[in-house]
């Protein structure tokens, strides 16, 4: 029988840690803001566009962290601040305000590259001849934040290529050196992104209020989609019982192996081999590629009973395979004995979290699994996960070995 543990942002925020994409902005355009000339306090770094733009986050922190001890290096923070000042992807959405998770990040990278599929077709001989080579009908203006494009027309949807990204001698766009530039500024931006992990967000796992009492220990396997070392650090979980299927934190940012991307990129964009974005080709890049559960070949009675507990996971089409394995086990296992238990945090995140399952399985499988029980959800707090953890199985209540 195995227990296992698939942990995602939510784990975090669980614990009130400052990882969502609205945290880590509102901490960014704090320290582009600012000239630190002295150790930073957590009312410098977090009182101003967190406090205003996450009130209920900010006052969870003061609640259940030691702010007044919190303590972060000036250079360290002046560092991301030059690193922020020529990132392109920062810049860029700094200025989409849409944008409220990292799943609306990962859209929007999706976007751009998408648009960017305008661009590599502008070379073709039909557009040269419509556009006189140079002014390409596009329908994202927004591009003119990467420098790849200049507004030069009172028409918005005409543009014109700068020199340095224009091939003069054959009158088209150098499309490497465009996907160049934007592959590197955005290997860059996860690199603040680590950064900002390191030398913010690691302070908080030394001023820690009060220890929370979850009972890990009974959990046989660990998977997290996370980069931090919230279970490490809370609750003394060994390292190699963790398995870090997108990378993890690191303070060498050469060597750091977040994935940071999209599931996929458009056709154009491939044939380019511009596939830095992706997650796929950076897992294999960082040696992030990590196995995950093993599933049988076929239907099989010889399973072990297995429970596989989710917590923090929005369960949505980026880690689609992921989760698709999850429910292959279930079909596969003849004993029909293996169970998922997603926890949720509210109403309206268990409706997400649903209707984001009914659009990666099939909904005939999603229902009669939970008909019979095999997949249910449970709200999230301490209480429900410990009763969860120490959950009498069908192999101990029969007395099977």
């Amino acid at each position: 029988m195995a227990k296992i543990l698939i942990t995602g942002n939510g784990f975090d925020l669980f614990h009130h840690l400052p990882t969502k994409y609205q945290h880590f902005m509102s901490i960014m355009k704090t320290i582009e803001g600012n000239n630190f000339s002295k150790d930073i306090s957590f009312e410098d770094l977090f009182g101003s566009f967190f406090k205003d733009e996450n009130q209920i986050d900010y006052k969870l922190i003061v609640e259940n962290y030691k702010v007044a001890e919190f303590k972060f290096e000036v250079d360290k923070i002046n560092d991301l601040k030059v690193s922020l000042h020529n990132n392109l992807w920062y810049k860029y959405f700094k200025n989409v305000i849409e944008i409220e998770t990292w799943i609306d990040f990962e859209i929007e990278v999706e976007n751009v590259l998408k648009q960017l599929s305008i661009l590599l077709k502008s070379e073709t001989p039909q557009f040269k001849k419509i556009n006189n080579y140079r002014d390409v009908p596009i329908n994202y203006s927004d591009f003119c934040l990467f420098g790849i494009i200049e507004h030069k027309y009172d028409d918005k949807e005409l543009f014109s290529i700068p020199d340095v990204y224009l091939d003069k001698r054959r009158l088209g766009i150098k499309i490497g050196h465009v996907l160049r530039d934007l592959s590197s500024s955005f290997e860059s931006f996860i690199i603040i992104f680590n950064q900002y992990l390191i030398d913010v967000l690691a302070v908080f796992y030394e001023n820690k209020s009060h220890d929370q009492i979850i009972p890990f220990h009974l959990i046989d396997e660990i998977y997290t989609f996370n980069y931090t070392p919230t279970l490490e650090k809370f609750y003394g979980i060994d390292k190699s019982k963790v398995v870090y299927l997108h990378g993890e934190m690191h303070e060498n940012s050469e060597i750091q192996n977040l994935v940071f991307g999209v599931s996929e990129i458009p056709e154009d964009v491939k044939l380019a081999k511009a596939y830095d974005f992706a997650k796929y080709y950076q897992r294999i890049k960082k040696n992030s590629n990590k196995k995950f559960i093993k599933i049988p070949l076929d239907r099989t009675n010889r399973l072990n009973e297995a429970v596989f507990y989710i917590i923090g996971h929005s369960l949505d089409e980026s880690d689609r395979e992921y989760i698709k394995d999850l429910f292959k086990f279930l079909d596969f296992d003849k004993n029909e004995k293996a169970k998922i238990c997603v926890f949720y945090h509210n109403d309206h995140d268990r409706e997400n979290k649903l209707k984001n399952l009914f659009n990666i399985i099939d909904k005939n499988v999603i229902i009669e699994m939970n008909k019979v029980g095999r997949f249910y959800f449970v709200k999230l707090n301490i209480e429900n996960i410990t009763k969860e953890f120490n959950r009498e199985t069908y192999i101990k209540s029969h007395g099977f070995s």
